[in-house]
């Protein structure tokens, strides 16, 4: 009985010592390290600031005059497109991990846009007594800019690093301009010859309703230097509100006096920008090398 007992101790001893490695093993392998989990992900934090060209595309148009005995296009308006260089400067905040970006820029923007329209009177008794009136109409907005944006990375193993684009914004107005230049030609008073130049500008915080949004679509390049990138980006901004307020069409005394009333307006936009992004997040003590 002493030899049967001898030999259960034996091998419960001898089964522990041989399982006790595995248990272990199980329990007490090597953990991810650090850089392993957030080897591709981090945060970015930085500066953009570029140009834009905007273009406004009216959706109904609308006159100070309501003619009744010519053609009414003739009061039709023509607009300019993507004419005048202006620009925007902000903040990036992006959080990027495994090829995909998710990136919030808040930013000042201005843009403007332009048209012009022309009036002609003819003397009915005698043909060579006209009056015309050339208007060139210039609108200056200013917008606080909140998009946000998700970026892919095409190549994800290079120090240059091109990417697509596309994301949302939302806007608020903060200030509106409206410059007025006038100019024609009086071949009716007696006094023939052609105006002087004439300039009016009028605060048009009341022409214009202060939300607006769209959605945008583009793509850049990325090039890492050092624990910095370099960002380089171009968009395509589709306005989808009328920036118009509508309420307020002919309330301006000055421009209903000049024959002007604001159309439906929506406004497309070609933005270039270039930012200088640094990591918020290191990994790697060696260096100080940041994990993107």
């Amino acid at each position: 009985m002493k030899k049967i007992y001898g030999l259960f101790i034996f091998l419960f001893v001898a089964g522990i010592s041989y399982s006790q490695p595995a248990y272990l093993n199980k329990y007490n392998s090597k953990k991810p390290s650090q850089g392993d989990r957030f080897l591709k992900t981090q945060w970015w934090l930085g500066f953009k600031a570029g140009i834009n060209l905007t273009e406004a595309t009216p959706d109904a148009t609308y006159s100070g005059y309501s003619p009744t005995n010519y053609d009414a296009s003739l009061l039709e308006k023509k607009y300019d497109s993507f004419d005048g260089i202006n620009g925007q400067a902000g903040l990036e905040i992006t959080f990027y991990h495994q090829g995909f970006s998710f990136s919030f820029q808040p930013n000042y923007r201005r843009q403007t846009f332009g048209y012009s329209n022309s009036y002609e009177w003819t003397s009915s008794e005698d043909a060579s007594n006209t009056i015309s009136l050339n208007y060139d109409q210039n609108h200056k907005l200013d917008y606080i800019d909140l998009p946000l944006i998700i970026k892919y990375d095409i190549l994800k193993s290079t120090k240059l690093r091109p990417f697509v684009q596309a994301g949302f914004f939302y806007s608020t107005m903060v200030s509106a301009l409206k410059e007025v230049e006038i100019s024609g030609e009086d071949l009716a008073s007696g006094s023939a010859g052609p105006f002087e130049n004439q300039t009016v500008i009028i605060g048009a915080e009341d022409l214009f309703i202060k939300p607006s949004w769209g959605y945008l679509l583009g793509g850049g390049l990325a090039y890492d230097f050092w624990n910095v990138r370099l960002v380089l980006d171009a968009s395509y901004r589709i306005g989808s509100t009328n920036i118009t307020n509508a309420k307020n069409r002919y309330s301006e005394n000055q421009l209903s006096g000049l024959g002007d009333a604001m159309d439906d307006i929506k406004m497309d936009n070609i933005t270039v920008n270039f930012g200088l992004l640094f990591p918020l997040r290191f990994i790697s003590s060696d260096g100080h090398n940041a994990v993107r």
